[in-house]
């Protein structure tokens, strides 16, 4: 796994071993292109939950993004690639709901959620993503899950936009209270 554009391009990192499922180079490719175009990483405060490597996080800023939060169970390896890039960031150690509470007055410009495929968790952090307003005026929340599995939006929330590459789906989803709702990706 490596970075794929931006000021840390070709950067290799490290990633968790056993059972995990990173999000391929030709995907994450895809899907900044597509954020990068559209404005929205310039500047952009993101949290990167579900982080395992933090290749999300750490691409978000390769590509423009002011700062990123981290989180997730085990941190081990997001504070080696951290510390490999020599990036000062904040990193959370703990479950996605403790982090989401934690930060439940903070608002984000991208918000990227990449549970384990089929858990539920996608769906209960959206929840308290949208119920605790951690999206700024026009933030996206870029929601992960397996293709086969389609994911429940919480009715104040609406999907912006949807993709599926292989396996792996993601939807972009704005909060209802959002100023200005008809901004697309």
């Amino acid at each position: 796994m490596r970075v794929i554009a931006g000021k840390f391009k070709g950067t290799k990192l490290v990633s968790p071993r056993g059972e995990v499922r990173p999000t391929t180079d030709i995907v994450k490719g895809s899907l900044f292109s597509m954020l990068d175009a559209k404005g929205a990483l310039r500047g952009a405060t993101c949290l990167d939950l579900f982080c395992g490597s933090g290749a999300l996080g750490i691409e978000a800023l390769s590509r423009g993004a002011e700062s990123c939060v981290f989180a997730d169970l085990n941190t081990s390896n997001v504070l080696v690639n951290l510390d490999k890039l020599k990036l000062t960031c904040r990193v959370i150690k703990a479950d996605f709901k403790k982090t989401l509470r934690m930060l439940r007055d903070v608002k984000f410009d991208l918000v990227f959620c990449d549970p384990p495929y089929k858990s539920g968790f996608a769906e209960q952090a959206l929840t308290l993503i949208i119920k605790y307003g951690m999206l700024g005026d026009s933030g996206i929340a870029v929601m992960e899950h397996a293709s086969d599995n389609d994911m429940t939006i919480p009715s104040n929330a609406r999907v912006i936009d949807s993709r599926v590459f292989g396996v792996s789906a993601f939807e972009f989803v704005r909060g209802e209270s959002e100023s200005d709702i008809s901004r697309d990706v």
